[in-house]
């Protein structure tokens, strides 16, 4: 009896192995490395765009966003895998970005580097204001819903982020520290001083620091009158402009190119919360995605609570 009732519970322990064996499976199939992308999104913003970047410099400044889950030790934002990667991908787009544009990125990654684990996916979006590298995030190693996706047949849309409002219920909080800076004390909006940062190597661990305000991308993008070295100042726009002689640093000079057409700069002011609800508004009317008739009964609604 004992030997029946040791048989049972072996083939019930196999059937609940093998029914898990599956459910991972099936998760390791919901996302690959081929499904990560980069791509332009235009946006109403007044970025300090097209930058000329070499894969050195970003990699090292990406290199120094860290991020902590819960309470547990701070770790990279993206794995070394993702730096390669994202390294070598962004060049092209930010090199023909436009004033208006942001560089929306989605990567994913192995927890631990384990082969049988599901990828994790890191999302958002980044530009380049006020000679400051910025990064939103609107994912933070997410895994794959497998509910959502056994329900509709689809993956679930991804986030990259929104300067409006921050992300509710991200999977982590990004961290001020290795020269890196926390936006408007937002836990998910990171910046970090170009400049600063490409004259030294980025540190191999974290290095806490405290937040400061690095402002909003919603007052005017104006790089000083005389930037410092590797960013030279804006020529005219049929110019294009030539790099500054490099600091004794690893990095090579980072290049700003001229813009095709003067940048439209938005109102020095903030925007109050029903003007960005009407730009947004308008947006989605823009791209299509709400009709005339829905956008006139949106815009009334909030023209009447002013």
């Amino acid at each position: 009896m004992q030997h029946a009732f040791s048989t049972r519970l072996a083939s019930f322990a196999a059937c609940l192995f093998l029914s898990s064996g599956a459910l991972a499976i099936d998760a390791t199939k919901m996302w690959s490395e081929s499904d990560d992308y980069v791509k332009l999104e235009a946006v109403n913003a007044t970025n300090n765009h097209p930058v000329v970047f070499s894969p050195e410099q970003l990699s090292n400044l990406l290199s120094r966003i860290y991020k902590r889950e819960d309470d547990k030790t701070p770790q990279p934002y993206f794995s070394a895998s993702e730096v390669e990667r994202l390294s070598r991908n962004l060049l092209p787009l930010f090199a023909k970005a436009q004033p208006g544009d942001d560089v929306q990125f989605v990567t994913s990654f192995r927890p631990g580097g384990l082969f049988f684990m599901a990828r994790e996916l890191n999302a958002g979006r980044l530009f380049v204001e006020n000679g400051r590298l910025n990064l939103l995030a609107g994912m933070c190693g997410d895994a794959p819903d497998l509910a959502y996706y056994h329900a509709t047949g689809n993956r679930r849309p991804i986030n990259h982020g929104s300067r409006i409002k921050p992300v509710n219920g991200m999977g982590c909080t990004l961290l001020s520290g290795n020269g890196a800076e926390i936006v408007n004390n937002r836990p998910d909006w990171i910046s970090i001083d170009i400049s600063t940062a490409l004259a030294s190597e980025p540190p191999k661990a974290y290095q806490g620091g405290a937040a400061a305000d690095s402002g909003t991308t919603f007052k005017p993008a104006t790089l000083p009158a005389a930037a410092p070295a590797p960013l030279p100042s804006v020529a005219a726009p049929a110019a294009v402009a030539a790099p500054v002689a490099a600091p004794a640093a690893p990095a090579a000079p980072v290049t700003q190119s001229a813009p095709s057409a003067p940048q439209a700069v938005l109102p020095a002011a903030p925007l109050s919360k029903a003007e960005e609800r009407l730009m947004l508004l308008k947006r989605l009317k823009d791209n299509g995605l709400i009709n005339d008739a829905e956008y006139e009964q949106k815009r009334a609604a909030i023209v009447k609570d002013l």
